[in-house]
């Protein structure tokens, strides 16, 4: 299989890297805009960046603690050392370690942990998507009322707009979709993928946010626009997944019209 070498490198190594976190005692400090940054996040992503140019001394990094400002370039990998750092620094376990490998101009192989659930999932491109290793597909049962959506984003202090939010939420309520926000985009990509929500809003644009559920979401059938309807890209304002053709087209006709 393609990229099994660098999934497997994952799979052995990211739950141990963790592990080893938890016998550490924990710092909490702060970076722009008040984000929560702990000493664990700093810790995870310096040992994954390790061991990847322990087998793979070529590649290039993108990732939220030391490479905010590179560029992706033939193979580069994407990390998040921890999705979801406000609600690990609470004891929340609603969190994830989250890595994605760009390669020849697409998100190619995709790979997110969540420790204290006990949840990994994978993807390699055009084959399938994985929880526990085992295929995973998006949410395919009837339209009924009590669906999930999630969404990520909304209480970020930024310059933003946030009235794609407003309108989420009046689309969600004229369909009795009800809403969850769980503090980590990766987990939230991750269980859009497994078929616990049928879409997804979020105005999140970092790359390592966004690339491994990206490539999960779509390996586990769903869809991914921006607000126009058209295919996601890399540096659209607003990531739209759904988890099939129909609430795509019936949350677009709303957003046009609602616009």
């Amino acid at each position: 299989m393609k990229y099994q070498k660098e999934l497997e490198l994952l799979q052995n190594n990211v739950p141990k890297i963790f592990f080893e976190t938890e016998k550490q005692n924990r710092k909490v400090s702060y970076k722009q805009r008040d984000e929560i940054v702990t000493s664990s996040d700093l810790y995870i992503e310096k040992e994954i960046i390790k061991l990847i140019k322990e087998q793979f001394p070529g590649d290039h990094f993108h990732s939220e603690e030391f490479n905010r400002t590179t560029q992706l370039k033939d193979r580069t990998w994407l990390i998040d050392p921890i999705d979801g750092t406000s609600n690990y620094a609470y004891q929340l376990p609603l969190f994830v370690i989250q890595i994605a490998l760009y390669d020849k101009g697409e998100v190619v192989l995709s790979y997110i942990h969540a420790p204290k659930i006990n949840k990994t999932y994978h993807a390699v491109v055009s084959q399938g998507a994985f929880l526990n290793n085992q295929p995973m597909h998006t949410y395919s049962g009837e339209k009924r009322p009590g669906r999930l959506m999630s969404m990520v984003g909304l209480s970020h202090q930024t310059d933003k707009d946030k009235s794609m939010f407003m309108k989420m939420i009046d689309f969600s309520y004229e369909n009795q979709i009800k809403i969850r926000i769980l503090g980590t985009l990766g987990l939230e990509m991750a269980a859009m993928a497994e078929g616990s929500f049928v879409m997804l809003y979020t105005d999140v644009t970092n790359l390592w946010d966004i690339a491994p559920g990206l490539l999960l979401v779509k390996e586990a059938g769903g869809m991914i626009v921006n607000e126009k309807g058209l295919p996601y890209m890399f540096g659209d304002e607003h990531l739209i997944a759904c988890c099939n053709e129909e609430i795509m087209r019936e949350n677009h006709d709303y957003i046009t019209k609602n616009h």
